[in-house]
């Protein structure tokens, strides 16, 4: 049996989330993909815990849900946020802070409220937000930590976390079986569809 890294890894050579759920019986790369499909399932509940900012698709959410871990200060997630602005067309975008050294707690808390916006986001990524929260707890920051690490320690080669971080699901060919996929941006680029 592959374990998680080498299934993360395979990611590219089996078949993406979308496609997946096409795939007929006895074709190459079957019992790897369904290997692959265990091994995720459980991280969609530890990321439903999580506080995300949530931006609907702009048509049919048909493609899914994806997770993005994301950060004001990654340069490649200013590159997804600037050619996604609008959202997607066919996902639902699910927004993750992840921490990085030295970020406020307060902000981090007032980012990590239930009632954030899709303004207030975007005021985050163009490092222009000022509002925090009077709370300096750091349980969601140990929170939306410790999952990361979860993943990373699973998923990734090196255990090291970086963003962006996607994690999407999309309905099978089964009704109410969800297909997974993870990655960075070259693992799931092809899901995302550029800006117009």
């Amino acid at each position: 049996m592959l374990n998680r890294r080498s299934l993360l890894a395979a990611v590219p050579g089996l078949l993406l989330a979308g496609r997946a759920s096409v795939a007929l019986a006895g074709e190459p790369g079957i019992a790897a993909q369904a290997d692959f499909q265990t091994e995720l399932a459980p991280f969609w509940d530890q990321l439903a815990m999580l506080p995300s900012i949530r931006q609907p698709a702009r048509e049919a959410a048909s493609d899914g849900v994806c997770y993005m871990f994301t950060n004001k200060d990654c340069t490649v997630c200013q590159v997804v946020h600037q050619e996604y602005p609008a959202g997607l067309r066919r996902l639902e975008m699910r927004y993750v802070i992840y921490p990085w050294p030295g970020e406020p707690v307060r902000e981090l808390n007032y980012l990590y409220r239930p009632e954030t916006t899709l303004d207030d986001y975007r005021t985050y990524m163009e490092h222009a937000l000022t509002a925090t929260s009077p709370s300096d707890s750091s349980a969601q920051v140990d929170l939306v930590m410790a999952v990361a690490a979860d993943m990373a320690g699973q998923l990734v080669e090196g255990g090291s976390f970086g963003t962006p971080f996607f994690f999407h699901a999309v309905e099978g060919a089964e009704p109410g079986k969800l297909v997974f996929s993870a990655g960075d941006i070259v693992a799931m680029g092809p899901l995302l569809d550029r800006a117009a």
